[in-house]
């Protein structure tokens, strides 16, 4: 069928997170205390978080699965091949995970009840379109956050592309006091959130 994804192609783990989208990530779900960025690559996730973040990345001796020290979040671009051992280690050692990888990942009945007995739920999809050096699977790119203990709704919410912009709130407020009338950040605000129940989904516009 034309529209199908693609089921052929064949997972490369070995991603770098374009730089726009790494910055968005890490302004997008402000991590705080103790960070782990387990799959550092190129650094560029790691650049932007706190600079005492810490690490892991397979390619310089650091193996995310024999990390055993306990962190309060974990943020990375997981191997898409790996990512129920490395969804299962995360939520043994942090309370806070983000994973970015299509969401298809997240929804297969093994993930969700690996998720439910670890004492976890989905808290936020936000979703991305796919950069282009991505693998073109024809699947969705999202940030999955997934917390320790949450039973609420799961919230959905929209990074920007490569050609738009999504300010931080100090730079709301810097461009809110160059012009009062907000009018440069009509297109700027214009973000659908939506929540979704077990027994009801509701849509909201912002």
């Amino acid at each position: 069928m034309r529209y199908q994804p693609n089921r052929d192609y064949v997972s490369n783990d070995e991603i770098q997170t374009p730089d726009y989208l790494a910055k968005q990530l890490v302004e997008h779900f402000q991590p705080i205390g103790r960070i782990l960025e387990p799959c550092r690559g190129d650094g560029n996730i790691y650049q932007y978080l706190p600079e005492d973040a810490l690490w892991c990345e397979i390619n310089e001796g650091r193996d995310f699965l024999n990390w055993d020290k306990k962190v309060d979040w974990i943020m990375t671009n997981p191997p898409w091949s790996k990512v129920r051992v490395f969804l299962n280690h995360a939520m043994s050692i942090a309370d806070d995970i983000v994973f970015l990888m299509t969401v298809n990942h997240i929804w297969t009945k093994a993930r969700i009840r690996d998720i439910n007995t670890a004492g976890f739920g989905i808290k936020e999809i936000s979703l991305a379109d796919m950069p282009k050096s991505f693998p073109q699977s024809g699947f969705q790119l999202g940030a999955i956050h997934v917390s320790k203990g949450w039973l609420g709704q799961i919230r959905m919410s929209y990074l920007a592309n490569e050609n738009e912009w999504m300010p931080t709130e100090a730079t709301r407020l810097k461009l809110r006091r160059q012009d009062a009338a907000h009018g440069a950040l009509d297109h700027l605000e214009e973000t659908r959130k939506i929540s979704f129940s077990a027994d009801s989904l509701v849509v909201s516009e912002k």
